[in-house]
Order: C-alpha cells, then sequence, then structure tokens
C-alpha cells in the first residue's frame, strides 16, 4: 500500500487526471490512500469540474480532502449569495474566482447544495502516519481543533492562509504528547521557498520542498494556463508524493 499527497490543483483537470494516471492511483481498489490538501478550483478554466471529479473521489474511503483557502473563498461566497449579496471581490477577481463561480451559477439548486454541503464538511488537518513517522497535512499551516489552550496560532484561518517560512518549525508553539516528524502542506508554490534558500532566482521546473520540519507540493498549478506570465509558467507543474520513499511525481 503507498500513500500519495497533492495540492493544489486549481481547475487543472485535465492534470489531474493524468498525475492519478501516473501514480498509478485506483480509489475503488482501496489499495493507497490519497490525501488532497485543498485548492480544487479557481485559476483554472476546469475549476466546477475539477470540484465534482474531487467529490467523487472522495465518496471513496481511502480518499481524504482538506480545506484551502481558495474552497474557503468559495464557501463564503456561496454563503454571501443566499444572503443575496454579491461575493467578494478579492475572490471573484484578485484570487480568480470567477473562473469557479460563473460555472457554479450554471449548476442546478440541487448540485449547488451538494457543492456547499461537501466545502462544509472539509476538515483543516489531517494526521498521517507512515511507518514509524507522523506527519500532519494541513493547506498551510497546522490546526489542533479546539485541544489545549492554543491561541490564534493554529486556528482555521492559519491552517489556510499562513505563509510558513522555509526553516519554519510549525509545530514549535504546540506542547501536546504527539512528536510530529514533518507538516506536509501546499498553499505556498515551493519556487518561493527555493529562492529563500538559495538566496537567488532558481529558474528551473518545481520540485517538492523539502525542509527540516516542512514538506511543501505546491508546484505552481495554478499557472498552468497562463503562459504570458513567463518563468513562473515556464516552471509550472502538478505534484505528487509518495510518502512511503518520498519519491516525486510531476505532470504539466
Amino acid at each position: 500500500m503507498s500513500t500519495y499527497v497533492i495540492s493544489d490543483i486549481h481547475g487543472a483537470l485535465e492534470a489531474f487526471i493524468l498525475l492519478l494516471s501516473e501514480i498509478g492511483f485506483d480509489p475503488e481498489s482501496q489499495e493507497d490512500e490519497l490525501y488532497l490538501l485543498g485548492d480544487y478550483a479557481d485559476w483554472g478554466t476546469h475549476s466546477i469540474e475539477t470540484i465534482g471529479y474531487v467529490m467523487d473521489l472522495d465518496a471513496n474511503p481511502n480518499v481524504h480532502c482538506l480545506m484551502g483557502n481558495h474552497d474557503l473563498m468559495f464557501l463564503q461566497a456561496i454563503e454571501e449569495d443566499r444572503k443575496m449579496s454579491f461575493p467578494s471581490m478579492v475572490w471573484y477577481e484578485t484570487n480568480k474566482g470567477f473562473k469557479t463561480w460563473d460555472d457554479y451559477e450554471k449548476l442546478s439548486d440541487v448540485n449547488k447544495n451538494a457543492v456547499y454541503d461537501w466545502l462544509l464538511s472539509l476538515d483543516f488537518s489531517i494526521d498521517i502516519r507512515v511507518g514509524k513517522k507522523l506527519y500532519m497535512a494541513a493547506h498551510a499551516y497546522p490546526y489542533f481543533g479546539n485541544r489545549g489552550n492554543l491561541g490564534r496560532i493554529y486556528t482555521q484561518k492559519e491552517a489556510v492562509w499562513h505563509r510558513a517560512k522555509f526553516d519554519e518549525d510549525p509545530f514549535a508553539n504546540y506542547h501536546g504528547r504527539k512528536k510530529y516528524d514533518a507538516l506536509i502542506m501546499g498553499h505556498t508554490p515551493t519556487s518561493f521557498f527555493r529562492y529563500c534558500r538559495a538566496g537567488k532566482i532558481v529558474n528551473e521546473p518545481n520540485t517538492v520542498f523539502f525542509g527540516k520540519n516542512i514538506i511543501d507540493i505546491d508546484c505552481g498549478a495554478k499557472v498552468l494556463e497562463y503562459p504570458g506570465i513567463g518563468p513562473e509558467y515556464d516552471n509550472a507543474r502538478l505534484a505528487a508524493l509518495r510518502l512511503e520513499d518520498e519519491k516525486c511525481y510531476y505532470v504539466r
């Protein structure tokens, strides 16, 4: 059995399906575990189709889906719409939410409710044990629920929005009994961490970033449909990481 993690698909449905084929993941066989760390939509033109595809995958017990900041913004947009208020322009325009919203509005009421209920059900973190290692997976930063007096550091908002530093220990302020080996996350394109560690721009295809306490798997797939932005597009890929041996898979 293998354990795979993928994050930040951003409507790149064709690349996502190709990546699942690359790793040989068959949800019906239930031989492998798949963890998806959020940001299923926005930017890419197949955002609603991607959400529908992921929802179908999530019906299998060996697929585990988490909340991302774009998913949370989409959820909030639906709630605003139900109050007869237009979704936030910060999400709709700046974060390319219109790619998602315009197709969402074409759905039937039944399917709209299904999308809303699914978004509402997404967890903000999950523990993954592989052999002797214990990981926490979250979109951006650890989240421990309501356990302990952790203040504002480990909130749901931070779990999807916080920009961790490349050399940060995200568990430094957690004093519980569990001993995590690393946080597996997306949210921040790995090119940024690579730049911070090298002190210069590294113009080559994005790869999974392995820090001391952080593993970042967001290889910039959100810009796969934006060739005009230069190196960021040239180096963008969608990545999967197999935890048993830390083997990485990439597609464009």
